[in-house]
């Protein structure tokens, strides 16, 4: 892949990942004034689930990616079909199934809200638009991992971008009409299924020239359930190593002191975005690399991607440790500064090499090894646990930041150790 042909996917992709963050950061502050903040909550939580969607297909998405990205100069159309297909499937049946789940659970989730309390049909309305929404959700992801294996970024942008934009556009521009967080859900969740069709049709445009129709879907079957089932070990163990701070701090130390936390957390971590932007690129290139036994080109990936997440991240990392204290007054005022900014400084170390960590765990997946970072996620859970517990009580907010950036360097370390041995061998 030529740097031109690599620079412009990562754009494309890059600008993906943040039309949504753009759209929310614009509409937040006006839906939080028209909606109130239950109603705000509500929206918020379904946003959520949009978000986690790619998690909750059991690493469909993440299998699907590296099949067709490693078939794509050997196989034949008709065998990415049958993949493509056969992922369409396990997908739609994984989001019928949460579907239903929520479907059915509804009413009770929502049993413990007071009747008096005037949204709570309208909370209870949206919990069954999201179980209606999720077999959409799941699939949209599916149809964007197939563009993502076939490198057709551009094309997955040019849906995404607008649909990302209009993810919270739609329902701020209901505001003068209704107040109703039901509608702003149906909103909401109606753009994102109309991506999802668009999407499936761009790709079933792409892959329609095949004049054979191949019924073999048992072997697509089994590669994608023992590849989807390491990346939702990963997963899984990857939401609770990125969280479980917050939820420590709130029970040691106090509510109040997550928000202090968080802030400071949510300003960098937001910058990984740019990271696994790229990475998401690497990861079909090293999967055609690793298939074409192309030691020469896996390399020269590696180094490339590692210096662009460092040229990109680096410099602003460094403005955070050294400006962390005005940036944050300026922000969100003294009050949340004085304690943040040190942890701000600290979580900064740690997001740059997690940062740098995207490229061998894009490497890992390409040469479809999900089981190495599966396995060294589980080993690191326990012992960033252990430090946690320790560092919290012991040096405060301070101390959770050094146990994140303790960890995210054994997480570093640990992949890019991992890569070395599997690229000697």
């Amino acid at each position: 892949m030529s740097n031109h042909s690599i620079g412009r996917n990562t754009l494309w992709n890059a600008a993906a990942q943040l039309a949504p963050v753009a759209s929310a950061a614009i509409a937040l502050p006006f839906l939080a004034r028209g909606l109130g903040e239950e109603r705000l909550g509500i929206l918020l939580l379904v946003w959520t689930v949009v978000s986690l969607a790619s998690t909750l297909d059991f690493g469909v998405g993440r299998a699907l990616t590296q099949m067709i990205a490693a078939r794509r100069g050997s196989g034949t159309l008709s065998e990415l079909n049958s993949i493509f297909r056969t992922g369409v499937w396990l997908s739609g049946l994984i989001g019928l199934s949460a579907g239903a789940l929520v479907l059915a659970t509804a009413s009770w989730i929502t049993s413990s809200i007071p009747d008096v309390t005037s949204w709570v049909s309208e909370a209870r309305a949206s919990l069954l638009l999201v179980g209606l929404g999720l077999p959409f959700l799941l699939l949209s992801n599916t149809f964007r991992a197939t563009l993502d294996g076939l490198e057709q970024f551009q094309l997955s942008a040019r849906v995404r971008i607008p649909v990302g934009i209009l993810t919270f556009i739609v329902p701020l521009a209901m505001l003068p009409f209704t107040k109703r967080v039901d509608l702003a859900v149906a909103g909401l969740l109606t753009i994102r299924c109309a991506g999802s069709l668009v999407l499936g049709f761009v790709v079933s445009r792409l892959l329609s020239a095949s004049s054979t129709n191949s019924n073999n879907t048992l072997q697509p079957l089994k590669e994608l359930l023992h590849l989807g089932g390491w990346v939702s070990v990963s997963n899984l163990a990857s939401i609770i190593l990125v969280y479980a701070d917050r939820f420590l701090i709130a029970s040691l130390v106090s509510v109040a002191a997550v928000a202090h936390y968080t802030t400071a957390s949510e300003i960098v971590t937001r910058l990984l975005l740019v990271p696994i932007a790229v990475a998401a690129v690497w990861f079909p290139a090293l999967a055609r690399a690793h298939q074409r036994v192309d030691d020469a080109e896996r390399s020269h990936l590696n180094e490339r991607g590692v210096r662009l997440v460092t040229i990109v991240t680096l410099p602003v990392l460094i403005l955070l440790v050294a400006m962390a204290d005005p940036i944050l007054r300026l922000w969100v005022g003294s009050e949340i500064a004085d304690p943040g900014a040190p942890v701000l400084q600290w979580l900064s170390l740690g997001v740059f090499m997690n940062a740098l960590a995207q490229i061998p765990f894009a490497t890992l997946h390409a040469r479809a090894r999900p089981d190495a970072p599966a396995i060294l996620h589980l080993i690191e859970l326990p012992l960033y646990l252990t430090l946690l517990w320790w560092a919290l009580p012991t040096f405060g907010l301070v101390g959770a930041a050094m146990a994140w950036t303790a960890r995210a360097g054994f997480d570093f370390l640990g992949l890019l150790i991992l890569t070395t041995r599997l690229e000697s061998n």
